[in-house]
C-alpha cells in the first residue's frame, strides 16, 4: 500500500507550514484534518488540531479503564497522541499506548520503541482515503513491533483490531475485544455503564 493516495497534491504556490504537518508516514507529510481552512484563513491553526469531544471522551475514559486493568509492573500505557520515531522520516502518534516497561526510556523524545498495544479513535489527518490511511499506519506499525492496533471509528461504531501474524478483523462496538491474555474491551457496555450515549 503507498502513501502517496494519502497526502494531498503538492501546491507550486505555497508551502505548507511544518505546523500543519500532524504525522510523517514513510517520508510523506500527513496533514491535520482541516489544514486547508488554515491555509485559506478561515481557520486559525488552533481549531483544527484539538480532538472532537467524543473523540476526546472515548481516549480518556479508556486510557482510565485500561490503567485500571493493567498490570503496571509490566507495562505502561500513555496517551495525548504520543510520539513514535520508527525511523528517518517516520514519525506517527497514538492516541493510547501500551509499553512494554523493561523496554521505555522516558525523556523529552518521541518513543523509540512500538507500544505493544496501540489504540486510536478515528482519523485525524487530511485524507479522502481512511481505510488506505488506517492500513498503512497499521503495517507500519506491526513491522515496527507493535503486537496489537485497535482503530475505533465512531461514525460507524466500528472497531478494526489489526494483530501481528493474524487476519484483521472488524467489531461492532458491542463485541469483546481481547486486548491482552487477561483483558478484554467491550466498549458498549463499558459506555452503558457510565450512562453515557454516542
Amino acid at each position: 500500500m503507498t502513501t502517496e493516495l494519502l497526502v494531498p497534491p503538492k501546491r507550486k504556490s505555497r508551502k505548507i507550514p511544518n505546523a500543519l504537518i500532524r504525522e510523517e508516514l514513510r517520508g510523506q507529510p500527513l496533514y491535520y484534518r482541516g489544514y486547508k481552512d488554515v491555509l485559506n484563513g478561515s481557520k486559525q491553526i488552533g481549531e483544527i488540531m484539538g480532538s472532537s469531544s467524543l473523540q476526546s471522551y472515548l481516549v480518556g475514559f479508556i486510557y482510565a479503564t485500561l490503567f485500571g486493568l493493567i498490570d503496571r509492573k509490566k507495562y505502561i500505557i500513555t496517551t495525548n497522541e504520543a510520539g513514535l520515531h520508527l525511523g528517518h522520516k517516520n514519525n506517527l502518534s497514538t492516541d493510547i499506548g501500551v509499553f512494554l516497561k523493561e523496554k521505555v526510556v522516558l525523556n523529552d523524545k518521541y518513543f523509540e520503541v512500538a507500544p505493544e498495544i496501540s489504540i486510536e479513535v478515528d482519523v485525524k489527518i487530511d485524507t479522502d482515503k481512511e481505510l488506505d490511511y488506517i492500513f498503512s499506519k497499521s503495517e507500519e506499525m506491526m513491522a515496527f513491533g507493535t503486537r496489537k492496533i485497535c482503530w475505533i471509528i465512531t461514525k460507524n461504531k466500528k472497531i478494526f483490531v489489526f494483530s501481528k501474524g493474524e487476519t484483521t478483523l472488524i467489531f461492532d462496538w458491542d463485541k469483546d475485544i481481547h486486548l491482552t491474555e487477561n483483558i478484554t474491551l467491550n466498549l458498549q457496555k463499558l459506555l452503558d455503564e457510565e450512562g453515557v450515549v454516542c
